[in-house]
Order: structure tokens, then sequence, then C-alpha cells
């Protein structure tokens, strides 16, 4: 496995356990990932990172091979977006026990889904999923480079502009 592939994997997979427990599952992972850190060519890191793979398939919410097409966005991009996703992550694990029930009573997927959130986890993917592309938005629009964040680690996006009425036209509106 080549190095940078390494690094943007590694820099997941560390930002995924960073809210782990700890477990000897979770040792081996960080351990593959320190020696792979440390091998001396690509095979034998390419080895390291089948083992990283294989033991966190067995884990919940591991990061996922990429699919498709490659990423557009840079190592550094790419590192900050899964610090900020994994920070939302933590966020929402802060929130006590017994207001899980009410969140999921009142907030509810967007769109034509329907139905409520099965279970507390559920609405947290979906909010990580919600900050997500609200940064690729913000990206697309040049509203942030994908790496400015301020000291806490919260990425310092330009808000979006609030459409006036000026800029907003009907299409029964005629020329003059």
């Amino acid at each position: 496995m080549k190095m940078n592939n390494w690094i943007t994997n590694a820099n997941k997979v560390r930002a995924w356990a960073s809210n782990e427990e700890p477990s000897d599952n979770l040792q081996a992972v960080m351990l593959s990932l320190t020696l792979g850190e440390n091998a001396g060519n690509d095979d034998l890191r390419s080895t390291y990172w089948t083992a990283i793979r294989s033991i966190g398939s067995t884990m919940e919410g591991f990061p996922a091979a990429r699919r498709g097409r490659e990423s557009t966005l840079t190592e550094g991009q790419e590192t900050v977006i899964m610090a900020v996703e994994a920070k939302v992550t933590s966020a929402f694990a802060q929130i006590p026990t017994e207001y899980h029930e009410l969140l999921l009573a009142v907030i509810v997927p967007h769109g034509r889904t329907g139905g409520v959130f099965a279970d507390f986890s559920e609405l947290v993917s979906n909010q990580v999923r919600q900050a997500h592309n609200y940064m690729m938005v913000s990206l697309k629009d040049n509203r942030w480079d994908g790496e400015k964040i301020d000291k806490n680690g919260v990425p310092m996006i330009q808000e979006r502009p609030v459409p006036t009425k000026d800029t907003k036209t009907s299409e029964g509106e005629e020329e003059e």
C-alpha cells in the first residue's frame, strides 16, 4: 500500500477509534497501525492493512473502504472532515441516555422517508451524514476550504447567504 493511501486510511481509522470503548480488537487495530507506520515497504504496509480491515470489519462503525471514483479532496481536507465527523459523533454521545427517547420522538428523518429513527445510533448516523453533506456543499460553494478549523476543531464555514426578496423572482412577473 502506497504511503499516501496508508496515511489517508489510517487517519480515518484513528478518528473512528478515538470514540470507541477500549477492547482487545481495538488494541490490535491500533498496534497494526503503529506497525504499518514503521513498515519499510508498501508490501508490508498492505499486509498490516489487511489485518486492520479484517479485525475492524467485526467492529461497529469501522470506516468502510472507499468505493467508486477517487476522492477529489486533499489528504488534509479528508483528515479534517473525518475529525469533525468524529467530534459530531462524540457530541451526541455526551447526551444523557434519559433524553434519547425524547429526541427520537421529535427528531425524524427528513423528506419522504417518513417514520422515525429506529434507535439513537441511527439518529446520530443521520446527523453525522448531514454534517458531512453540509461540509461538502460548503467546499463546492467555496464557503470553506476544507481545512480551516478553530482551536476547538469547529470548521470555519461561511454561512449560506439568506435569499432576499430582490433575488427571488416569480414566474408570473413580467419585465416592463
